[in-house]
């Protein structure tokens, strides 16, 4: 049943198929170690800033992501379940914005030194009352922001273009989206206890004991949740289970078999499995290529 403001014109979309795209990225939610003042600059930058407590409901973080000399060609961009609002505010795609949903396979995203981005990333199950459209017509897919957002598209993208810092474009990403609280339906309460609880739990909680804690049924959990976010609890959780790996990998925290084991894998080649199906890459270099990020506030 659609749910506030009518429905709204089918939006454009890029295909769903593997491969390499000219998009902004939604990146991940992965640390990485400061880089000493003698040693060169990271290729890469990213920085997240906490939105306010009335915005959490609907967003998760502010973002910032900034390409430099000596960065690879292409970026593979992790999953993290989220759907993001993505903005150029350098480089070649200046004042384009995009909305990129869940990713569910691999994603290369072309990127050239010198460009900048800035983003919002919205809660697992916001995305219909920030957006006006079906979560699920997001799933593996960027599309212009424009179509969903409608003229607050050009006031975000106007008050981000000229912004020097993740700070000041926080404060110019927090004065856009608090006008918009009066517009926002509150997510379904349940698939939100749901996306909190796999959360916390990193993608470990079994679905069936989810289900239980929620004082529900698996068959409406699986309903309610995809209706809300796109993606099934199983799907959600298999994400941030391999976020907690990929944060094991990239502290260097023991084994791959230990790492497996501590973030609730069956066996190592399951974690390999996961990685390489989820991000193109496999567990080493992809702990590499996130070892050559500098890295601001980054939350797990």
């Amino acid at each position: 049943m659609e749910e506030g403001g009518g429905r709204r014109e089918k939006i454009p979309v890029v295909p769903r198929k593997r491969g390499t795209y000219r998009l902004p990225p939604p990146f991940s939610l992965l640390p990485s170690g400061n880089f000493p003042s003698h040693m060169p600059l990271a290729p890469f930058r990213y920085a997240e800033r906490r939105p306010s407590d009335a915005l959490l409901p609907w967003f998760i973080t502010w973002l910032e992501f900034e390409v430099r000399e000596g960065a690879p060609a292409v970026h593979h961009v992790p999953p993290d379940g989220c759907t993001s609002i993505m903005v150029a505010v350098a480089g070649p795609d200046r004042g384009m914005a995009l909305v990129t949903g869940p990713w569910l396979e691999p994603l290369a995203v072309p990127v050239t030194p010198g460009t900048r981005y800035l983003g919002i990333r919205l809660r697992p199950g916001s995305a219909r009352s920030v957006l006006g459209v079906p979560p699920h017509e997001l799933v593996n897919r960027s599309s212009p922001a424009e179509p969903m957002l409608g003229p607050l598209a050009d006031v975000l993208i106007g008050a981000l273009v000229d912004t020097v810092d993740i700070d000041s474009a926080a404060a110019a990403m927090e004065g856009v989206f608090t006008a918009q609280i009066p517009h926002y339906l509150q997510p379904d309460p349940l698939a939100d206890r749901a996306v909190t609880r796999l959360m916390e739990s990193r993608g470990e909680l079994a679905i069936a004991l989810l289900a239980k804690e929620l004082r529900t049924s698996e068959r409406t959990l699986l309903r309610r949740f995809k209706q809300a976010t796109g993606i099934t609890p199983k799907q959600f959780a298999r994400v941030r289970r391999l976020l907690a790996a990929a944060w094991q990998v990239v502290d260097g925290a023991g084994s791959w078999s230990e790492i497996a084991a501590t973030t609730g894998y069956a066996d190592q080649p399951h974690l390999h499995h996961d990685f390489v199906d989820l991000t193109g890459l496999r567990p080493e270099a992809f702990g590499a290529r996130v070892r050559s990020t500098e890295h601001d506030q980054v939350r797990p």
